[in-house]
């Protein structure tokens, strides 16, 4: 249970590095404290979650498509890291993580036509998440998406962004 909560941390507080970074133009020192909250809470599910596989798949994703690409966003990423070799990760599925990169570095990539709201709203991890879900009846890795990106976009509404698509640099 606790790696829910964890989820929804590390969503909202990965939402305001984003905020400040992007809207603020970085102009807030804020943004620090909460890349470390961000990395802690993701270390924690890194470590502690069943959904641990999803979650590194992300991560990696994340760097491999050049989203870490702010100071702020990479101490997020050192801390999460450090956070998982201090407690260990969790467990690893090794197809589910290749699975789990390809769909999240799916959701970076802005698509045209029928597909755009596939990743305007980045549906291919919680599509493959929620598929894992009906097919395993593990449904870890859906329900901490889930959690992860409500938080995510719950911050993004309450900061004046609205609820909207997400924005591909």
């Amino acid at each position: 249970m606790f790696d829910v909560l964890a989820a929804v941390i590390s969503g909202g507080s990965i939402k305001s590095v984003d905020f400040i970074e992007d809207e603020k133009k970085g102009k807030n020192l804020i943004k620090w404290p909460m890349a470390i909250i961000a990395g802690l809470a993701f270390g924690y599910v890194l470590s502690f979650s069943p959904a641990s596989s999803m979650f590194l798949a992300i991560l990696a994703a994340q760097v491999f498509m050049g989203k870490v690409d702010r100071v702020a966003h990479g101490l997020a990423v050192i801390v999460a890291v450090l956070t998982a070799f201090l407690y260990g990760m969790g467990p690893l599925d090794i197809q589910l993580l290749i699975a789990f990169f390809i769909l999240s570095a799916m959701d970076e990539i802005p698509l045209e036509g029928v597909l755009k709201p596939l990743g305007e709203y980045r549906l291919w991890l919680k599509g493959g998440a929620l598929c894992v879900g009906l097919i395993t009846s593990v449904w870890s890795y859906f329900i901490l998406i889930m959690a992860f990106d409500m938080a995510y976009l719950t911050v993004a509404y309450y900061l004046g962004e609205g609820i909207r698509p997400m924005r591909h640099k």
